[in-house]
């Protein structure tokens, strides 16, 4: 329909499109400017204002049509405009947009034309429809037909109803319209659909919160579906944005592509449908396929899919929706057959190649009680072979086999082997070989194991570190792949576990150093002199069972303690030594009976049988429990905050059990994840915030504290303790802010030319903060701030970092460094990096002639895209880099031309510490509280900025100056001790410390 906007709007117009309405009562409300200047005036001045005036400044003619949406959509459009072709975007849009351009957020044109075949424009001209936006205001909205993925006009019309709503208002106006009115009225803003939760969104991420708050936004659904971080915002609680790309990569690559907007719109669209998992807790095939309900209700139609299904009854009705456990377990009869078939399989190489055990002075002696099995026992040695050549004393004890084990002498050199004339059974063979014992450790070796790589060497480099350590046991792994036990507890009642039984080996629970109870003789080393003052194994326990459990006890009664160490993987034939798995179950029993008699006093102290004390029974540590919460993992190359975090968690670890758990799921590999942390730092991956509330109801008696990095976690950590139906002010929380977000957002409006109201974003950011009994800033400009606010206990906890000069000189470096994390599309770090490709390096070139290359390190998010950057003849993405001293040692300086910020650059501390001089904006200068010219070069604008660098790069003299400067700085402020020192004053101040032993403990927490 080729009429401009104000032709289509003057009253005389005989065509009349549904979306072609200008609303005077709502555009005076809205617009201030309009309504002082219509004021008086006849209700066509506000039209005429429009026309004028309003549409050149990106007003909106009724809540029907969004302009500053349609131009930011459409660059093309807004060009038009902006040139004057078109008096706005809605006057485009009249002339030509509605035959196939979106006019609102909330109508999807290109969608409502895909779901309807009769929506095509030639069925729509003949019936004098003018676009499909035309027939969605008329029938459409009616006719419950679907134009955006997030609103469903029934639903709606039920909440609304619900909410108080007048049936006439909504007949008369229609699901749609009546949405979009409410939205603009200001009232309570109710859910469009099954699948979006705004009371929940705004509780869920307070960011959000705090853009609608300062107008940028109308509405929560209005903010999710027009941000420009997709990626970062979850709808509702079962579903993550992060795990579905990353379960997902097919449905990445499409959102990549521009395909989608996010995951959630092909989930909502296609892969609800497809049954795709929404999240790491829920799994639509297996709630459809065990909940005949579910079927049954998808059958007839009662519910779109799975996931509306689950969102609108399996949660209310505890529905199951996850298998457990959620991967495949073998059919161990099966696994075990392959275990003895590789047994069986590796025997003719001993023909050939015996082993040899003979050493001079053996570190480590190793006693193997048999009793045939001699294929198994061959696989045993065989992987105790390799495991410390020439420092293993082997003890066998022959119990009177009949097989091929009596000729085992022919296959094994430099052992000592004890035959016995019968089967004593496992006890009274050990306590035999004891004598011949001459190393200063011991360990007990089951002969139906295969040692993993390593296993040996960990388990007495553990024991030789820890003085105090009796015994160290190891992860015991079944031929099925599940754990047989990550370390065992015993119960009150003389029941002992294997903790973990059945799980994944990998699971957090299994993988990190802690005191226990006992460990099984599987494998199970101990202290030579410690064994003989406690008589070994007590006899009244023969044959076997409970006798490694007895003398563990008798270890911890004697002031030892009994570790398990992760790192010591044995796979173990369970039951392979014995005649059968009822025989053993029978000797188990009478060995409990004798054991709980002769415990009595130690099974006092331990916690009755029940999943409520499995977490704190795990542990014989009495510290105090930490619980660490942060976006991700804290791992050391992901660079930005969380390099403070990590070491946070290790000055945590010195005195402290720490658990550290991430709000946004992440996987990364294992080896990654635990060689990054202390030994003894529960490392929780596999976890995410929608599992938090389950996690701390679970885990409510164990933590002493929960320490909680970035303000924005603060709201969302308190959502799940009241979830968890705990009193937030039952648990110390320490509240570390990291950073105060509102200083970046400040300084980004800042460089935008946008207004910002800093005190009100101030109040939306610590709105709860109260509740928290420490409050931690991390440099001395914000931890005053902090103050400021009242908000308590507020210290100071700046970083840590020890200065490690590289050595290489002056003239020896070449080139520019850039180390910077980049998280999202709005990080400081991508500003800063396209600041200086724009205007930093232009005004460089000018200076220098020739500009040095820029290397840029460090870790970029998934959803990061620097293409524009790769290729650049004056820089090299590196991406992470591991050795970063090596780089820095090549490096002559480090720029920092990041223009908004908060916290403290550590990027600054890392470049000093490895004596590097830099290069940095005024603003992060201020930030450090340096002196420029002394410790550091800074500028405010991109001309000043390049002939600093010049400067510094081309004066030798004014270099080493600045370096020595700036590692005194580092001694000075960012001292690890003295880090180390304030993190443990704050959980002082904010923790009772005990002193008990850890009986005292459990039985007072449970």
């Amino acid at each position: 329909m080729p009429l401009a906007v104000h032709l289509l709007l003057h009253p005389d117009c005989p065509i009349k499109p549904a979306w072609a309405v200008f609303d005077a009562a709502w555009y005076l409300r809205v617009h201030a400017d309009a309504r002082v200047i219509c004021a008086g005036r006849p209700p066509p001045a506000a039209l005429g204002y429009y026309l004028r005036v309003g549409a050149k400044l990106g007003h909106s003619p009724s809540p029907l049509f969004d302009e500053l949406f349609y131009l930011n959509r459409d660059p093309d459009i807004a060009e038009l405009v902006r040139t004057g072709r078109y008096h706005s975007g809605f006057d485009h849009y009249c002339q030509h947009g509605h035959r196939g351009v979106s006019p609102h957020w909330l109508f999807d044109d290109a969608l409502y034309g895909s779901l309807y075949e009769d929506m095509s424009l030639d069925i729509l001209d003949e019936h004098q429809c003018y676009g499909r936006y035309d027939h969605y205001l008329r029938a459409g909205q009616r006719e419950e037909r679907m134009a955006q993925f997030l609103f469903d006009g029934p639903f709606y019309t039920a909440a609304a109803l619900a909410a108080g709503v007048h049936p006439a208002a909504l007949e008369g106006q229609g699901p749609y319209v009546h949405f979009l009115y409410r939205l603009a009225s200001g009232e309570e803003e109710l859910a469009p659909s099954v699948y979006f939760d705004p009371a929940w969104y705004l509780e869920r991420h307070p960011a959000a919160r705090a853009e609608i708050a300062r107008g940028r936004y109308h509405a929560a659904i209005h903010h999710y579906l027009t941000n420009e971080s997709a990626s970062h915002f979850d709808p509702v609680p079962e579903f993550s944005e992060i795990f579905y790309r990353r379960r997902h990569p097919d449905i990445a690559a499409a959102i990549d592509t521009g395909a989608y907007r996010c995951g959630y719109q092909q989930f909502v669209q296609h892969g609800a449908f497809e049954l795709r998992q929404p999240s790491s807790e829920i799994d639509l095939v297996y709630y459809r396929d065990v909940n005949e309900r579910v079927r049954n209700d998808l059958n007839a139609g009662a519910v779109r899919d799975a996931f509306a299904h689950l969102r609108l009854i399996g949660l209310g009705e505890g529905l199951p929706h996850c298998p457990v456990p959620p991967r495949p377990v073998l059919d161990e009869a099966a696994t075990r057959a392959l275990f003895l078939g590789k047994a069986r399989a590796n025997l003719a190489s001993f023909a050939h190649r015996k082993l040899d055990f003979a050493c001079a002075a053996p570190v480590v002696s190793v006693i193997m009680v048999l009793f045939n099995r001699f294929e198994l026992t061959m696989l045993a040695l065989g992987s105790l072979h390799g495991q410390l050549p020439g420092g293993i004393e082997l003890i066998i004890v022959d119990n009177a086999s009949d097989d091929a084990t009596r000729r085992i002498g022919a296959y094994v050199t430099g052992a000592r082997i004890i035959r016995l004339d019968r089967n004593t059974g496992f006890l009274h063979g050990a306590n035999a070989a004891l004598a011949h014992v001459t190393a200063p450790a011991l360990l007990y070796l089951n002969n139906d194991v295969e040692l993993g790589q390593g296993a040996l060497a960990a388990a007495l480099a553990r024991l030789a570190a820890v003085p105090d350590a009796g015994a160290i046991c190891g992860k015991i792994i079944r031929t099925n792949g599940c754990l047989q036990e990550a370390g065992s507890i015993i119960w009150n009642e003389g029941t002992v576990i294997g903790y973990m039984r059945d799980a994944d080996p990998l699971a957090p629970e299994a993988n990190f150093v802690r005191a226990v109870d006992y460990g099984s003789a599987v494998f199970l080393l101990c202290r030579t002199g410690l064994v003989r003052t406690l008589h070994g194994f007590d006899p009244a326990l023969a044959p076997a069972y409970y006798e490694d459990a007895d003398l563990c006890v008798r270890m911890i009664e004697a002031g030892w303690r009994v570790l398990y160490d992760p790192g010591v993987i044995v796979h173990h034939f369970e039951f392979g030594s014995a005649a059968s798995s009822e025989a053993s179950m029978a000797l188990m029993r009478r060995a409990k009976r004798i054991f709980k008699k002769k415990q009595k006093t130690f099974l006092a102290t331990r916690p009755p049988p029940s999943l409520e004390t499995l977490s704190a029974a795990r542990s014989r540590d009495p510290r105090p429990a930490v619980l660490f919460i942060e976006d991700l993992i804290p791992l050391r190359r992901l660079g930005s905050g969380f390099v403070r975090s990590n070491d946070i968690v290790h000055a945590l670890a010195a005195g402290h059990q720490v658990h550290v758990y991430p709000l946004n799921y992440a996987p990364y590999d294992a080896i990654e994840l635990f060689g990054d942390f202390p030994g003894g730092v529960e490392v929780l991956y596999d976890r995410d915030a929608l599992q938090l509330p389950a996690f701390l109801e679970e885990r409510a008696q164990l933590y002493d504290a929960i320490w909680i990095a970035r303000t924005h976690n603060l709201p969302r950590v308190l959502l799940a303790l009241r979830q968890a139906g705990l009193d937030v002010h039952g648990i110390p929380l320490i509240l570390d802010t990291e950073a105060v977000e509102s200083l970046r957002e400040a300084g980004r409006a800042a460089l935008k030319g946008e207004a910002f109201d800093l005190e009100a974003a101030l109040v939306t950011e610590f709105a709860q903060a109260g509740v928290a009994r420490a409050t931690l800033g991390v440099s001395a400009p914000e931890t005053a701030l902090l103050r400021r606010l009242g908000l308590p206990g507020v210290a100071r906890l700046g970083t840590a970092r020890a200065a490690t000069p590289t050595s290489a000189s002056f003239a020896a470096r070449a080139d520019l460094l850039f180390v910077a994390a980049i998280h999202r599309m709005d990080s400081p770090n991508l500003d800063a990096l396209a600041w200086y490709v724009a205007d930093i390096l232009p005004a460089l070139i000018a200076e220098m002639g020739a500009a040095p290359i820029l290397h840029v390190v460090g870790y970029a998010g998934p959803d990061i895209d620097l293409s524009a950057f790769a290729g650049h003849p004056h820089l090299v993405l590196h991406g992470p880099v591991g050795d970063l001293a090596t780089i820095y040692d090549s490096a002559r300086l480090c720029i920092a031309p990041a223009r908004f910020a908060a916290g403290t650059p550590y990027k600054l501390y890392e470049a000093a510490a490895f004596g590097v001089p830099s290069v940095a904006t005024s603003l992060l200068v201020g930030q450090l509280g340096w002196t420029d010219g002394v410790d550091i070069l800074g500028a405010g604008d991109a001309q000043n900025f390049a002939r600093r660098i010049a400067r510094l790069y081309r004066d030798a003299a004014l270099w080493q100056s600045v370096r020595s400067a700036a590692l005194a700085r580092v001694a000075a402020e960012s001292d690890v001790s003295e880090f180390n020192s304030r993190v443990e004053r704050v959980m002082k101040e904010v923790v009772e410390v005990r002193t008990t032993f850890c009986e005292q403990k459990v039985a007072k927490k449970l």
